[in-house]
């Protein structure tokens, strides 16, 4: 198994987080090590001519991608998805700004096929108004509809140049992605050569999983049999189908090029309650990412007394409180009052009432009162009460819990 980062550190942390907290009241500690870790492994279980990308969309899962992006490249990654032109104009400035020019300019950047090393594309395409600042910064827009074809095809023409582009199709998941008619459609003019598509360059045709994580859906086998029917109606693209989910399920689904997201971040796709060679797969991936809070006041509280705004928590017996400070506007969603733990120097501690904007209480009666003096800190995510726990304990999954991570919170990265 992996070695884990965080746990590596995990003794010399606290005196970096008293550190880090500087005027902040938590910490989220990132470990850039568990992302490209995390990364390798996942490229790992392909052939070596299947191609591993990185999503990294939605500020690469709340965990930063411009921080995040140029490690993966050294790792040898080339290329990423981002959901919103925004988006990839800020992850290719990121990465020529790091030092990983990859504005297609220099040519020693390109792989042998002349593939840009450091592709950037946009999973929701380009939308009109968009194309000007989508060529100057070399972004590469995933085709979802006939009408984004057929327009940025006029703009190649127009202006006597080749737009390389990704072709999405849709398999069964009814979201993005071109329906069963302008697939039948767009592949007539592939074939046909039509002058429509003049001047697009399509590099890969992918579609995208509805249920990859589940073992026990159909959906799977079904979407992987209509991809690869569908690619022989595309000769010469190279395919991409899978997810995270997808890229865990094995070599029939990596075709081209993979494309895991969350499993980057260190969460198996599947969550909770995994066994076999998932559970043995989600062992082997490293959590990227540690959360700790501020105790700011540790009390003492009598049976009948109760916690929180309405009470809804009322002690049976006489207790400690801690308050500690994190609450919904830093992320720590609501829904994990009277449910989730935190754990303060190794011992666990229930959380009771409900969170609030700044804080939450936990129940330390049953933490030694020694421990408790000398501790300043609660580790609110982390070893010992993981992503997939706490996203099971607020009814959600790990990715809106990574997702909804406030900007209040201070962020410290490990070292790569």
């Amino acid at each position: 198994m992996s070695a884990n980062p965080m746990s590596a550190n995990q003794p010399e942390l606290p005196a970096a987080l008293l550190s880090a907290f500087g005027r902040a009241d938590s910490v989220i500690t990132i470990s850039q090590q568990a992302v490209v870790a995390n990364w390798r492994y996942l490229a790992s279980l392909s052939s070596p001519t299947t191609e591993t990308a990185a999503v990294v969309k939605a500020d690469a899962y709340g965990l930063g991608a411009s921080q995040l992006a140029p490690h993966l490249v050294d790792a040898g990654c080339r290329t990423f998805f981002v959901m919103s032109l925004d988006e990839a104009i800020t992850l290719r400035g990121a990465l020529n700004d790091s030092g990983h020019d990859a504005n297609g300019h220099d040519t020693s950047r390109h792989d042998t096929s002349g593939h840009d090393k450091h592709a950037v594309l946009i999973l929701g395409g380009c939308h009109r108004g968009q194309e000007d600042e989508m060529l100057a910064h070399d972004i590469t827009p995933v085709i979802n509809t006939s009408e984004q074809a057929e327009r940025l095809g006029k703009v190649a023409r127009e202006r006597g140049m080749t737009i390389p582009v990704a072709l999405h199709i849709d398999t069964g998941m009814s979201r993005l992605g071109l329906d069963t008619q302008e697939t039948a459609r767009l592949a007539k003019q592939v074939t046909e050569k039509s002058p429509i598509l003049d001047g697009l360059s399509p590099r890969w045709l992918m579609s995208h999983l509805r249920a990859g994580e589940d073992d026990a859906d159909p959906a799977n086998e079904a979407q992987l049999h209509a991809f690869t029917t569908l690619r022989t109606a595309f000769p010469g693209i190279a395919g991409s189908l899978a997810n995270s989910g997808g890229t865990l399920r094995g070599p029939d689904f990596h075709f081209d090029m993979t494309r895991p997201g969350i499993a980057l971040y260190g969460l198996h796709p599947a969550g909770m309650g995994m066994s076999g060679q998932q559970a043995e797969q989600a062992g082997r991936l490293i959590p990227a990412i540690r959360w700790d809070a501020r105790i700011l006041q540790i009390r003492a509280a009598k049976a009948g007394d109760a916690v929180g705004y309405n009470g809804t928590h009322v002690l049976v017996r006489d207790s400690r409180i801690a308050t500690i400070g994190v609450g919904y506007a830093d992320g720590y969603m609501r829904a994990l009052g009277n449910r989730a733990i935190v754990v303060i120097a190794g011992h666990e501690a229930p959380v009771i009432g409900r969170v609030s904007m700044d804080s939450i209480t936990v129940d330390v009666t049953d933490i030694p009162a020694t421990t408790l003096q000398t501790a300043s800190t609660a580790t609110v995510l982390g070893d010992g009460y993981n992503l997939a726990r706490m996203a099971d304990d607020a009814g959600t999954i790990g990715y809106e819990i990574l997702t909804r991570l406030g900007q209040r919170p201070r962020r410290l990265y490990l070292p790569a």
